[in-house]
């Protein structure tokens, strides 16, 4: 009986794995890429975004001051004011020529209040990636795929650890650590179930964070939730600044960020400038490590008063831990160390998908499909719980179970059907050919 359900197990985690392998490939790989977005643009366009550091910083305002007369007609909108002296300020611009999906940016030099140049705030390689990455450049269809193959890869990780569970735990080669010194089937799956188990918390965190950017999950766990799968609004939300009355002038841009630098002298800040006479100073601020933001500042324009003053320990834990949904995502939450988890984890869940389909293609027999029987095994109640469990945690997963079910029904139906009117009764035996041999009696 075990046996028996063992292999459809193995048989689900085949055609799910075999599905989900393209676009995998394409969230894992891009997602690698994307984890050292920062460090690779540093490093493409030193001449943008590094300066050397030389004294205290120019003003805001004459920083905004020499955008303006570089380009006249381009409106300045927000400005990034980074806490790294080595790193030039950036300021977003409206500019009649900008490219649809583009982030057009001017970049100063803090220092002396020269422009170095323009181009976009993230490169127009990483918008791509991103795209790439969340929707595979097919919009909300795409984004929706997308999130099918970050819940499947959840099911994977557990029909997989399922798969990899020993049946004599004191045993090391095989389980613990690859068996490479043998036959080249058996260290291939050596490496994909022992790297598969190894990173599968990893992988679970990633798969999950990744969905707070999805489209069905991310509705449904916020109508469960009372929307706290969102960014905190009040973060975000800033109240209107006064009329100006008579000749009142808007108060210096200056003033706005020594009354943010008063609240977060460490942080990046980034202001958002007003465009409208109720508009206001609205500053967001974070730190490079941590969470999203430690909070922001919203100014009067012409008062000069702090309208609010927001702090992310003040929001409530639910709130907060929302805050660290990006940076454990990309891996920014502790630096360089946990980059580096979530570029390994990216390289190693690309990996299983390519040692997933080589491990068939070896298998496969010459001339015919490979693929696996339809076991007859009663599926344990115990499986059944955790089945239904993923279905209603991962709405994705419980729609298209159901459609694959249908269609399997389907399927059967019209072969037996078909079977009947030839009189051949349907071969339904399952052969050590149609799945993996048992860890504990291959060499």
């Amino acid at each position: 009986m075990i046996a028996s359900f063992y292999r459809r197990v193995w048989r689900w985690h085949f055609w799910a794995g075999l599905v989900a392998c393209p676009a995998l490939l394409v969230v894992t790989l891009t997602g690698a890429i994307y984890t050292f977005r920062e460090e690779i643009e540093n490093g493409l366009q030193s001449d943008l975004r590094l300066v050397q550091p030389q004294g205290q910083p120019q003003l805001v305002s004459a920083q905004l001051h020499a955008v303006h007369a570089a380009h006249p007609d381009w409106k300045a909108t927000r400005v990034t004011l980074y806490d790294d002296p080595c790193k030039s300020t950036v300021v977003q611009v409206e500019r009649p020529d900008a490219a649809l999906g583009s982030i057009p940016a001017v970049f100063v030099n803090p220092c002396t209040a020269t422009v170095l140049g323009d181009g976009d705030a993230r490169s127009k390689f990483f918008t791509t990636v991103l795209r790439l990455h969340r929707s595979l450049l097919a919009g909300t269809f795409g984004r929706v795929v997308v999130e099918l193959v970050k819940c499947w890869t959840i099911v994977l990780i557990v029909s997989g650890l399922y798969l990899w569970l020993p049946q004599q735990w004191s045993n090391i080669w095989g389980v613990w650590l690859p068996r490479l010194q043998t036959q080249p089937y058996v260290a291939l799956r050596d490496l994909h179930s022992v790297f598969g188990m190894l990173t599968a918390p990893l992988t679970i965190v990633v798969a999950i964070t990744g969905l707070f950017f999805s489209v069905v999950w991310l509705w449904s766990f916020n109508a469960a939730t009372n929307g706290a799968g969102n960014f905190p609004r009040t973060l975000l939300s800033a109240p209107k600044s006064g009329e100006s009355r008579g000749e009142a002038k808007p108060i210096s841009v200056d003033v706005a960020v020594a009354m943010a630098r008063e609240r977060f002298p460490t942080q990046t800040l980034a202001l958002t400038l007003p465009q409208k006479p109720t508009d206001t100073y609205q500053f967001t601020a974070r730190r490079t490590q941590g969470s999203f933001a430690d909070g922001s500042v919203a100014v009067d324009q012409f008062m000069g008063t702090v309208l609010s003053d927001q702090r992310a320990e003040r929001l409530s834990f639910v709130e907060r831990a929302r805050l660290y949904v990006l940076p454990i995502h990309i891996g920014t939450i502790g630096g360089t160390v946990t980059k580096i988890l979530a570029l390994f984890t990216c390289l190693v869940l690309a990996g299983l998908a390519i040692s997933g389909v080589w491990m068939w293609l070896i298998r496969r027999p010459t001339g015919q499909s490979g693929f696996p029987r339809r076991s007859q095994a009663e599926v344990p109640r115990p499986a059944v719980v955790v089945i239904l469990l993923l279905a209603v945690l991962f709405p994705t997963v419980g729609i298209s179970l159901a459609f694959v079910l249908l269609g399997e029904w389907c399927w059967v139906r019209i072969r037996r059907h078909s079977l009947d009117a030839r009189s051949v009764p349907p071969a339904e035996v399952e052969t050590l050919t149609d799945y993996p041999v048992p860890r504990e009696v291959s060499s």
